[in-house]
């Protein structure tokens, strides 16, 4: 897996500043969360890599560096789920149930990790709480789906950030659940599953923010004036 382990984080980096650019040329004030999710990306990225060197991958170092960073990730694509349901919601009066179910999973996804699960702060804390939190920003983005399919007016960009998104919470939320059915020497099969639907969701989000594919018109002749 050494190969996939410098595979995977170049491939992420180019992704991201991929789609750092795009927004940057697009309309990236729509999607700040998405901007300060990929900027934290990288930079989580480039630290564990420190850490790595510094520490190995046994060192407490590293450890701690990587449960925080994915904790922060997984906290950053719940928070984008939010925004980008109430952005659906908001607007249509007939969707307010749909904001009602909003605010209940989001305040039991943030609510939940301190009450269920102990100690705080310690290894099970962090995979549990990025666990919930996936699950409950999965759940959120079906919502979001939903909501934006019974739209009349659809927004496809949207639609496709959002279908991204959905590929990054759901991918989350299944490896941490076959990480606790799988044995020691193929715990690293979830782990390339997350890495894969990781880089699929970023492929979606560079789609989605492609520049227009629109051909120029062919110039017409002109049309000399009769006077």
């Amino acid at each position: 897996m050494t190969f996939f382990s410098y595979l995977f984080p170049s491939v992420t980096i180019l992704l991201q500043l991929t789609l750092l650019v795009l927004l940057a040329k697009g309309p990236f004030r729509r999607y700040p969360v998405l901007v300060l999710y990929s900027v934290t990306y990288i930079a989580i990225i480039v630290l564990e890599g420190l850490a790595l060197s510094e520490a190995g991958v046994d060192g407490a170092l590293y450890r701690n560096l990587y449960w925080t960073s994915d904790l922060i990730l997984d906290f950053l694509l719940f928070l984008m789920v939010i925004t980008l349901t109430y952005r659906v919601v908001a607007g249509n009066p007939l969707l307010r149930p749909f904001a009602r179910m909003l605010f209940l999973v989001a305040a039991a996804a943030i609510v939940l990790p301190f009450l269920l699960f102990h100690p705080l702060f310690q290894f099970g804390w962090f995979r549990h709480t990025s666990q919930l939190l996936s699950f409950g920003a999965a759940l959120m983005n079906l919502l979001s789906w939903t909501a934006i399919i019974g739209t009349r007016d659809r927004d496809p960009q949207l639609l496709s950030v959002s279908a991204g998104l959905g590929v990054a919470v759901t991918g989350v939320a299944i490896t941490y659940g076959l990480l606790q059915f799988s044995a020691v020497n193929f715990r690293w099969l979830p782990d390339l599953f997350k890495s894969l639907t990781q880089v699929g969701s970023m492929v979606i989000w560079c789609w989605a923010f492609r520049p227009s594919a629109r051909e120029p018109s062919s110039p017409t002749e002109a049309i000399p004036d009769p006077s």
